[in-house]
């Protein structure tokens, strides 16, 4: 059998978060030796047409990174192989893009309070055009932009993050779905639900053996992990197999690329064979 090129199964462009376009992102993730990729921008499905045309050596996967609620815990759920045009991942994604003016602008006003000024809503939001997922990223992109950070994570660790120091958190008042939504969403679009960054939720091993288990009960035999996860290192990627392992999870592999920032990469080799039974439910 000849050996597959690299997979990459959940990475961001301009359409959230990310700062490169999606022909940016491909490109260089040709360039990395990729031949299966999932573009996976926040709460949206990116029109893949064009670009499976412009990068026929590509398997592009149609996916989204969906947000949604499990107890008080914001939770991120990865859809892949979704039919961009099934009701129930409409209305889930329109639910999830509601204006986020009032909320971030709650957290521009902390910030200048503090005295770090990157401008009003308006501005930022006619300086990132092709976002649907406009948010907290792009403030912190400008405040590494602005030096008022050296990178995005010290942005959310010191000023606006759920955890560390808070000095602009607002919490978040938009009401995203359900996991259950979620993933009955995934489910009836044909898709595959993939739990992402276990470890970014930071739970106790009690909580996120819970959440691995109700995620099972939620998504049965389609229900995949992410395993392989570039900011994790070895011993908690051997940890989340094991997990996966134990409760019957699919492998998902993952950069969560978000472009040109510090310490980030698409060239990880991350080898699709281990990704082999998450690959034959989405049919390639």
């Amino acid at each position: 059998m000849k050996k597959l090129p690299y997979i990459d199964l959940h990475t961001h462009s301009c359409l959230s978060d990310g700062n490169l376009t999606p022909t940016e992102l491909l490109t260089a993730a040709r360039d990395a030796g990729i031949g299966i990729l999932a573009l996976t921008d926040h709460n949206a499905l990116a029109d893949l047409a064009p670009y499976r045309a412009a990068f026929p050596e590509l398997t592009l996967i149609q996916g989204a990174e969906i947000t949604c609620r499990y107890g008080g815990i914001e939770l991120h759920v990865v859809a892949l192989g979704v039919d961009p045009e099934n009701p129930k991942i409409k209305a889930v994604l329109a639910q999830n893009q509601p204006d986020r003016r009032p909320y971030l602008s709650a957290i521009l006003d902390k910030l200048l309070q503090l005295g770090i000024d990157v401008g009003t809503y308006d501005a930022l939001a006619a300086a990132n055009p092709h976002s649907r997922h406009f948010g907290r990223m792009q403030i912190a992109k400008e405040m590494v932009n602005r030096g008022y950070v050296n990178s995005a994570d010290e942005a959310f660790d010191i000023y606006m993050g759920a955890h560390g120091q808070k000095l602009a958190y607002v919490p978040n008042p938009l009401k995203y779905v359900s996991l259950e939504e979620a993933v009955d969403a995934i489910l009836s679009a044909g898709g595959v639900p993939v739990l992402a960054h276990l470890y970014y939720y930071l739970m106790d091993a009690e909580g996120e053996r819970a959440l691995v288990r109700r995620f099972r009960e939620l998504a049965g035999d389609r229900a995949a992990m992410e395993v392989e996860y570039a900011a994790y290192d070895r011993a908690q990627r051997d940890a989340l197999r094991a997990m996966a392992d134990e409760f019957g999870l699919h492998y998902s592999c993952a950069s969560d690329f978000h472009g040109n920032l510090e310490g980030e990469t698409l060239a990880h080799g991350f080898d699709p064979e281990l990704c082999r039974p998450l690959l034959n439910l989405l049919g390639l």
